[in-house]
């Protein structure tokens, strides 16, 4: 009976560690990935703004789902809203809105992926590149758990997760760039 005890003890004196270090581990989680992208900033910019577009490139409903991808409020720009729901394992059910627009810079855009609330940025950065690409930043912000805080010992695992993500969703939009003539 005093192993039980003893096994009980560990497992809660774990946790409760693991509670102790999670505390200090910040809960902010940013991933930002890049690519160059031989084609004129106007002419990619309207790839990144319409919430239309989104649905073949974005990182988050994966390859499939352009069936159930809706997208709503604004024609264009600021206040456009989509919604999706999915079946495939890479997808992310969600929501999200464009809440800000520079042209032909950025879009800022709020998310909602499984219940947990995310801020991406979709930018362009054409000035620093003398060889005629631009550069395509997507980056994302959000928080990794609350209380108990044991979630951000894993937060490198939600790094990784999302910088795969990101990487596939520039791939696929160079893809769409050079299908549809955008791109080199």
């Amino acid at each position: 009976m005093k192993w039980l005890f003893r096994i009980f003890g560990v497992i809660i004196g774990l946790f409760l560690l693991s509670v102790f270090v999670g505390l200090f581990i910040s809960s902010n989680l940013s991933v930002e990935r890049s690519s160059e992208v031989y084609a004129i900033p106007e002419d990619v910019f309207p790839y990144l703004s319409d919430l239309e577009s989104h649905a073949i490139w974005a990182p988050w409903q994966g390859p499939n789902n352009e069936d159930k991808y809706l997208v709503g409020g604004s024609d264009e720009g600021v206040g456009q809203q989509a919604v999706w729901t999915c079946d495939d394992e890479d997808c992310l059910p969600g929501m999200q809105e464009i809440t800000v627009i520079q042209y032909p810079e950025f879009v800022q855009a709020e998310l909602n992926l499984n219940g947990r609330p995310i801020n991406a940025t979709y930018a362009l950065m054409g000035d620093e590149n003398n060889d005629g690409s631009v550069t395509v930043l997507l980056k994302v912000d959000m928080e990794v758990g609350g209380f108990p805080y044991v979630q951000r010992l894993f937060k490198f695992q939600e790094r990784k997760a999302l910088s795969n993500r990101l990487d596939l969703a520039l791939v696929q939009l160079e893809t769409l760039l050079k299908a549809d003539g955008m791109a080199d």
